[in-house]
């Protein structure tokens, strides 16, 4: 890169720690946030766990309780991922930057709101036989509709409180729903860094996917077809992770402290023939991969397919990192917010100073990425 990218700051929120650390710390020991939901049945489902954030309360973040009603989880998850961030990177929004100049680029998820939320509609906008019925939704269902819930289900709601509540101006955008899309967003923080069109970026992605309606989303995308074939997959997470972005230049004259340097970055749109092997060998080249790595952030989410795959072609490929994390595997899988989480611990890796970490964002959808980062 012209101007290399550096890391200033991390945030997250995840089943397993609101602390970075704490999370490699878990992983390590084996810990996993998978469990049965208590509050509705997975047997329609073939997945039959999730692995939710316990404990979370949004009055502990947000400091406006009238503004918090209007949030739904996604949205709370990510205001307070985005603070952490900023205040790791010991960052004043108005003072260390004025707001015009702090981009902000995230990624949300779909279906982000819990079946109780919108029973009443439905249950008003069906008929007789059980049908949904547009004219009974159009008379009878809408009226059972607090008009707030409109701030709940639109997508770009997270990023747009995210940017309230920091008072955050500069460029922004919202990428959906998946990991790909979560990895497009920080592309895009780097990008405006390097065109000098913002002085920082936060970059970040928040999801639920703990609830009866996401886990229809998924099995209905095919995000569950491995529980169906080998009893083991993917279990849906929640969350949300922050980065803030400087180039090292400003990072360096401001005295920021550096979690990592962002070397590099590689993007490959998925193929309908394509193998995980073919994709992680065009990551690498894309990467201009070469030396040693102290550490990979997998991308094996529970799938057994997909684990073996990428173990495999690392194996082939002459890479061996002292240590290999699959985050996934015991977060559970955030989708949207998940490539910034794994970039996020990628970081906290770097920062170690051991060498360099691959960060592999291999997920549902088109879009697949990996990150290669070194110590600062």
């Amino acid at each position: 890169m012209p101007d290399s990218i550096v890391i200033t700051g991390i945030g997250i929120i995840t089943p397993l720690s609101a602390s970075p650390h704490a999370v490699l710390d878990r992983i390590a020991r084996g810990d996993c946030a998978a469990a049965a939901p208590e509050d509705f049945s997975t047997e329609a489902f073939a997945c039959p766990h999730c692995a939710r954030v316990q404990g979370f309360r949004p009055q502990d973040h947000i400091r406006e309780p009238k503004l918090a009603r209007l949030m739904n989880r996604d949205a709370q998850f990510a205001v307070a991922a985005a603070r952490p961030a900023r205040e790791d990177a010991k960052l004043t929004v108005g003072e260390t930057y004025l707001p015009e100049t702090i981009a902000v680029y995230g990624a949300a998820g779909m279906a982000g709101l819990p079946l109780t939320e919108v029973l009443p509609l439905l249950r008003a906008s069906v008929s007789d036989t059980g049908e949904f019925d547009p004219a009974r939704f159009g008379r009878e269902g809408l009226r059972t509709v607090n008009p707030l819930l409109s701030f709940k289900i639109l997508g770009n709601m997270p990023l747009c409180f995210v940017s309230i509540c920091e008072n955050l101006r500069g460029p922004n955008a919202i990428y959906t729903p998946w990991e790909g899309q979560g990895a497009r967003a920080i592309e895009a923080g780097v990008e405006a860094l390097l065109a000098g069109d913002a002085e920082c970026a936060l970059v970040g992605g928040c999801d639920v996917k703990t609830h009866e309606l996401a886990f229809l989303g998924l099995q209905h995308e095919g995000c569950f077809r491995s529980w169906t074939e080998t009893g083991a997959g993917p279990v849906p997470g929640e969350g949300a992770a922050f980065l803030l972005l400087e180039t090292e230049a400003r990072a360096h004259a401001r005295g920021a402290r550096i979690h990592a340097c962002l070397d590099a970055f590689a993007f490959r749109t998925r193929r309908p023939a394509d193998t995980t092997a073919e994709i992680c060998a065009a990551l690498w080249q894309g990467l201009n991969l070469r030396g040693p790595l102290a550490a990979v952030v997998a991308a094996a989410n529970g799938t057994p397919a997909l684990e073996q795959a990428e173990q495999q072609a690392l194996a082939d490929h002459g890479i061996r990192p002292t240590v290999t994390l699959a985050p996934k595997k015991h977060t559970g899988d955030l989708f949207a917010g998940a490539a910034t989480l794994q970039l996020a611990l990628a970081a906290v890796l770097a920062a170690r100073g051991e060498g360099r970490v691959l960060a592999h964002c291999l997920g549902h959808g088109s879009e697949q990425a990996a990150f290669l980062l070194s110590p600062p």
